[in-house]
């Protein structure tokens, strides 16, 4: 079974412990890769990988960066062609 979830910042390492502890019998047959923002657990034995993955805006707040602006600016750019279109 394949999964892929999403993650809060810090929620990392309890992600790969659930997965290790849930495999625990068969524990030479597990494999974990971490990487900044995701990890891959792969249970050899039964087959089963789990993919975990920080999401977008608990990335950007362990950042520091501010909030996407993308809304806006859609709507910035559907005002402006509604006022070109109308002549404004």
């Amino acid at each position: 079974m394949n999964n892929h979830y999403l993650l809060e910042e810090g929620q990392q390492e309890a992600a790969i412990e659930a997965f290790r502890v849930a495999h625990e019998a068969h524990a030479p047959e597990v494999e974990v890769q971490r990487g900044t923002w995701s990890i891959y657990c792969h249970c050899k034995h039964c087959g089963e990988i789990h993919t975990y993955e920080v999401e977008n805006e608990a990335r950007e707040r362990a950042l520091g960066l501010p909030p996407w602006q993308e809304e806006e600016e859609e709507e910035d750019k559907e005002e402006a062609l509604f006022n070109l279109v109308r002549g404004r």
